[in-house]
């Protein structure tokens, strides 16, 4: 999982899932809070982690291997 929400931090506001470009974090229709839905698709541009006013989200870059 690259994309990490802290459910004890995360308010719900919306905005991660507003500002994604890639349209990768919703908002759970049963807590009300993000997560991430459709992290294959993730360009891991951090803008969700960068503007989450509570500071609730960790973007992960993958590991490569070289």
């Amino acid at each position: 999982m690259q994309i990490r929400v802290n459910s004890e931090k995360c308010n719900g506001c919306g905005l991660c899932t507003d500002i994604c470009p890639c349209d990768v974090l919703r908002l759970n229709g049963e807590t009300g809070l993000a997560e991430g839905k459709y992290e294959r698709d993730c360009w891991y541009c951090g803008a969700c982690e960068l503007d989450c006013p509570t500071q609730a989200i960790t973007v992960h870059l993958p590991y490569m291997i070289s």
